[in-house]
């Protein structure tokens, strides 16, 4: 079977565990609070059905201080154990934590040879294995599937305790009123502790398709499957490449970002792979490259659309052999690095036109992920807004602004065409020139007049309001001086995006959004 027809075999495999443990990835939140014999008989009864074991046991230490809780599931029904078998099943399991990943075994249960992986929780708080009669029991999916379910209980764990500190931080307000501001911060504290154990990481946001993108993540990270995030500028691919990162098991080793439409075409194959001195002119040393630099970790190729054609086959020599060379040395280099790659082309439609290598093209997107526009989840703008609004406020040192209810409806209203770092820019000028007060979000959006304010003091004079036509016009007019004062030139010293204050990306997102064509950029 040939590469192509592999990855086409497990992106539905990858899909199908994804269906098939939705309700597992929302079981830490709806664990708090629960009996400890019900968390783990639950865990129990998804593995068995999911996996279709024959054997599933676990011993795990009660968070609040209670009796260890022990349960097992046997058979392909997954019928529950009696008590004493689950004890002489315990004592047959547990001294194996430690000494593998995996073992073979005889079932004390019908003698039948079992092969058992070992799922070790921190030291002291007990074990999950997971046993089948199959050979190749675990697949790497099955494997994948077992990691998930260790860390929910680990996260189910850790935010138990969590509650437990914060019901005792909130006993002793009732009772030592002496201390009562002292308590109230630790109480704040652990309240704070138990939002982020439930969060995902630095994305905020609470619509569905947010959701959806971090159920998938929560699955692929454990892995070191090729993931491609797919979507328009400004939405946050590289954030989302963040997170796999740090749930990966190479969260310890770096992450090492390429843009790949900010290196000069000349210079791919040394930023990528490396030099060695006398290489070309101005080589004067050895270079490593940023393959090398992510040894062990994970590497982020940024908008891998705007590779050179002529350099994706050796991209797709190190996904396949993960062998490269540098440039002007005959040494063939192994390296060992996870690539997520993310683009806002349609990569799908450039190897149809032939800008982009088929075999590439599915060697990158073994683990499609698409963040949608934030114009097409817009329950997340408003979150995002005053996530940004505390961050603005308080890098400069003001008050923190709210934000008033015309306000939010402009916001809303807003089509975001550069999602949302456009947010984030619009919010923290909206903040700064605010300071100390409401924020001025109508001298940055162009608000119409129907959201502003219906009460409260009239604008000073000398504060100019204009359409949002006008505005609109205003920042062509601004973003077609810029490019004929830097020649056309986006990126790098005396670019328009230097001369604008802006990333690069956000000025082509703009100039794609107001539909800035080339003959009007010189």
């Amino acid at each position: 079977m040939n590469e192509s027809a592999k990855d086409d075999e497990i992106v539905p495999m990858l899909r199908a565990c994804i269906r098939d443990l939705a309700a597992l990835s929302a079981l830490p939140s709806l664990w708090v609070g629960r009996e400890p014999p019900q968390v783990v008989h639950s865990l129990l009864d998804i593995l068995s059905a999911a996996l279709r074991l024959d054997l599933a046991y676990a011993r795990i230490e009660d968070p609040r201080g209670g009796d260890t809780v022990e349960a097992a599931r046997v058979g392909g029904a997954g019928k529950e154990l009696a008590r004493g078998r689950v004890r002489e099943l315990g004592e047959m399991l547990t001294p194996l934590v430690g000494s593998a990943t995996s073992a073979e075994i005889v079932s004390p249960i019908d003698n039948a040879a079992l092969r058992v992986a070992v799922l070790p929780l921190a030291t002291g708080e007990g074990a999950v294995f997971a046993g089948s009669t199959r050979p190749d029991f675990p697949t790497p999916l099955e494997s994948m599937v077992l990691s998930a379910a260790l860390n929910h209980i680990i996260l189910w764990l850790r935010l138990t305790r969590l509650v437990v500190d914060t019901r005792r931080v909130e006993a002793k307000l009732a009772e030592r009123e002496s201390s009562h501001l002292q308590l109230e911060d630790e109480n704040a504290y652990l309240r704070e502790e138990v939002e982020v154990a439930l969060a995902f990481g630095g994305i905020v946001g609470q619509s569905q398709a947010l959701r959806d993108i971090l159920a998938e993540v929560e699955l692929v990270a454990p892995t070191d499957a090729t993931v491609l995030i797919l979507g328009e500028s400004g939405t946050g691919k590289e954030l989302l490449a963040r997170e796999i990162h740090e749930r990966s098991r190479r969260a310890g080793r770096p992450l090492i970002k390429v843009n790949c439409s900010a290196i000069p075409r000349e210079m791919f194959e040394s930023e990528f792979f490396g030099h060695i001195r006398g290489a070309f002119t101005g080589a004067v040393r050895d270079r490593p490259g940023r393959f090398r630099l992510a040894e062990k970790g994970t590497i982020f190729l940024d908008e891998v659309g705007d590779l050179p054609l002529d350099l994706q086959p050796k991209l797709l020599r190190v996904l396949q052999e993960g062998q490269y060379e540098r440039v002007g040395d005959d040494t063939t280099r192994s390296i060992d690095v996870r690539v997520i790659a993310a683009t806002n082309r349609d990569l799908a439609a450039d190897v149809s036109k032939g800008r982009f290598r088929e075999d590439l093209y599915y060697r990158l997107s073994v683990f499609p992920i698409r963040i949608p526009p934030l114009r097409a989840r817009k329950e997340d703008i408003i979150p995002l807004a005053a996530h940004f609004i505390a961050l603005v406020s308080k890098e400069i040192g003001a008050p923190q602004p709210q934000l008033l209810e015309h306000q939010v409806a402009a916001l809303r209203a807003y089509e975001w065409p550069g999602n949302v770092r456009e947010l984030q820019n619009v919010i923290e000028r909206a903040v700064i020139l605010g300071r100390g007060g409401e924020i001025r979000l109508d001298q940055v959006l162009g608000t119409r007049g129907e959201h502003r304010r219906s009460s409260g003091p009239p604008p000073a004079p000398a504060e100019e309001v204009v359409s949002d036509q006008e505005w609109r016009r205003r920042e062509r007019a601004n973003l077609v001086a810029a490019l004929t004062r830097s020649a056309g030139r986006i990126y790098g010293t005396g670019g328009a995006a230097e001369l604008l204050g802006i990333k690069p990306s956000t000025l082509q997102s703009r100039l794609r959004a107001l539909g800035i064509r080339a003959r009007e950029r010189v």
